[in-house]
């Protein structure tokens, strides 16, 4: 008899394997999938048809406005469950009910489920789509007052998009994943706006035209949070690595909330937490000592002090260009290393104009092991190939020898180093945490 951690291992290899199954970009093969995904939900007798779901879409920030709702939320003695993707670690990560996550057994028990409804009917989807139905199974199992589901990709063909939501959420847009999502920010913005169902509330964080006219195209009622709070302040507490935000509601009510996050970028994702509490009549006392509670791994995370060493998961021009931000409130672009792996699916050229525009130090490792992964070399050769001058660049397969070598740059007195910043993806943090686990 097999022990439930051969099972759990054998179901998630099985679905892992799944991963590139129905590459979908004509939007007839998107709509046929769509009726797919709507058919499997009703055989699989609609898990959280009425619960209360927090939709939320966006290229950048998903997973920190989830998380800020499911702290708020939870500090105010609301039960909640969270849905979001990639994991860091371990799978059990995307699906957690009161901050707790989901049980091997329980993963098994829901992917078997929803694997037999796969088989009996002869469909096939992807990994992220069964993960979806594995998560919307275990929250009807533990009824939860509120969902917080992040979409996967883009929002309006994407699987969680086959629940009907209470409120729709959109951090921001912009370029990523243009090979399924569109080459233009309107095509984007109308992917991400395709969450909004039935006119129903929609709130969002950016003054950009494409995503306003996408929102108002499928409601009348929305909310952009940086119009309604606009005498917003934020600082950053560069000893803490802490950000401030200042709301002012009117002219004698200044409302200080510390968010547990570096990055002025966070401000935005709070705001919409923030928004969604207040519906919901969600007291500022409630709403703090939520967000005192988070810890989001790879979002500007210190991994250590000595040296200082900073895992981020930016991975796509936006992202990065917030990350070197972020160092520019504590670093010289001399002071820093960075140590990174990207996708094939990535825009190389742009994520790395945003990084060689630096005076940073740069080392190269491998993701080959991983769906879509380059080798340090099949990167460098990208590079070449697209006339990026890779001559000061250091191409290293091995992340722990990268990572030594950094580290004794950076401990040395004998130059300007003083940060390490691991960047690039999801699986490169993962790959780096799970050395020192």
């Amino acid at each position: 008899m097999k022990n439930d951690k051969t099972k759990i291992d054998e179901i998630l290899e099985k679905i892992f394997n799944m991963r590139t199954i129905n590459k979908r970009i004509t939007k007839e093969s998107l709509n046929q999938n769509n009726e797919k995904l709507k058919k499997i939900y009703e055989l699989l007798e609609k898990p959280c048809e009425n619960k209360k779901i927090i939709h939320i879409a966006g290229t950048n920030g998903k997973g920190s406005t989830a998380t800020f709702l499911e702290n708020i939320f939870f500090a105010a003695g609301y039960s909640v469950a969270k849905f979001t993707s990639p994991h860091i670690l371990q799978f059990n990560e995307r699906i957690l009910v009161n901050k707790e996550m989901i049980s091997d057994e329980d993963v098994v028990k829901y992917c078997e489920a929803v694997m037999n409804v796969l088989e009996k009917n002869r469909f096939q989807i992807n990994f992220f789509e069964i993960t979806t139905f594995v998560a919307l199974l275990y929250f009807k199992e533990k009824n939860p007052d509120f969902i917080f589901l992040e979409t996967g990709l883009g929002g309006r063909y994407d699987a969680t998009n086959i629940v009907k939501s209470t409120i729709a959420a959109i951090t921001n847009v912009s370029f990523d994943h243009v090979a399924l999502l569109g080459n233009s920010l309107y095509e984007i913005a109308d992917r991400k706006a395709g969450i909004i169902k039935d006119g129903e509330l929609c709130i969002y964080a950016q003054n950009l035209a494409e995503l306003e006219e996408a929102v108002k195209r499928e409601t009348d009622n929305s909310v952009n949070v940086l119009e309604k709070y606009k005498n917003l302040q934020v600082e950053l507490d560069n000893r803490n690595y802490k950000t401030v935000v200042k709301i002012t509601e009117n002219k004698n009510l200044e409302k200080t909330f510390v968010l547990p996050l570096f990055g002025k970028f966070q401000a935005n994702n709070f705001l919409i937490a923030y928004e969604i509490a207040k519906i919901y009549e969600i007291g500022d006392k409630a709403i703090q000592n939520g967000v005192s509670q988070i810890s989001l791994a790879g979002r500007f995370e210190i991994f250590s002090q000595d040296p200082t060493t900073i895992l981020d998961v930016a991975h796509n021009e936006d992202s990065v260009k917030v990350l070197t931000e972020n160092l520019n409130e504590l670093f010289k672009d001399d002071e820093v290393i960075f140590i990174l792996s990207i996708l094939g699916t990535k825009n190389i050229v742009t994520i790395f104009e945003k990084i060689l525009g630096k005076n940073y130090k740069i080392f190269i490792t491998s993701l080959k092991e991983v769906t879509y992964g380059l080798s340090a070399d099949e990167i460098k050769k990208n590079l070449e190939d697209s006339n990026i001058s890779t001559k000061n660049i250091i191409f290293e397969d091995d992340i722990l020898e990268a990572y030594s070598k950094v580290k004794e740059m950076v401990l040395k007195k004998d130059n300007s180093y003083k940060a390490i910043v691991v960047c690039g993806s999801f699986y490169e943090i993962a790959k780096f945490k799970n050395l020192f686990l």
